[in-house]
């Protein structure tokens, strides 16, 4: 054998281990992105799951911010004061789950759920008062996303939940 052909040979090895070594490097490079995925999926679910615990345990909080997203204008000044503190927490994480979509890390479907919660909320004509007066903390791409989407379906609001009755009677 010649010094070239083994030559030929040592690059043709060479070539199989990078190869080797690129297969290797996109199978860590998905898991990496799957893990992170998982993730910011856990944070998203963890944070808005803390608000809603917050809002839940307190039913005066609660009954507060169903009113506010109906008619925040009729609120006195220190409800207005809560539910501001409430509705820019709300709508940061909406802002956050927003961004992590864009950047790739919820999946469409998880995304497609968050997005008609937080059209519903949006859509309230006490929240659209709120909204006038502190969209400019939020994002650009955040408010134009906002501003230029529609709900895909209806979604019940909170004020629609609170008030359905019982379509049943109780036995005498």
């Amino acid at each position: 054998m010649t010094l070239n052909e083994l030559g030929n040979i040592g690059e043709f090895i060479s070539s199989i281990g990078v190869i080797v070594s690129l297969v290797y490097l996109a199978a860590q490079i998905r898991k990496s992105t799957e893990t992170e995925r998982t993730s910011t999926y856990q944070s998203v679910v963890s944070d808005f799951g803390s608000l809603n615990r917050t809002m839940a345990s307190n039913a005066e909080l609660s009954y507060l911010y169903v009113r506010a997203l109906e008619n925040f204008a009729e609120l006195d000044v220190a409800e207005k004061a809560r539910i501001s503190q409430l509705f820019f927490a709300t709508f940061h994480y909406f802002e956050n789950m927003y961004y992590q979509y864009q950047k790739g890390y919820l999946e469409e479907d998880v995304w497609r759920g968050w997005k008609r919660l937080m059209l519903t909320y949006y859509a309230r004509p006490g929240f659209q008062t709120w909204w006038s007066i502190r969209r400019d903390v939020f994002s650009n791409s955040f408010g134009e996303f906002l501003e230029a989407s529609k709900p895909d379906r209806y979604i019940a609001s909170y004020n629609d939940v609170t008030e359905l009755k019982s379509n049943t009677t109780e036995s005498e």
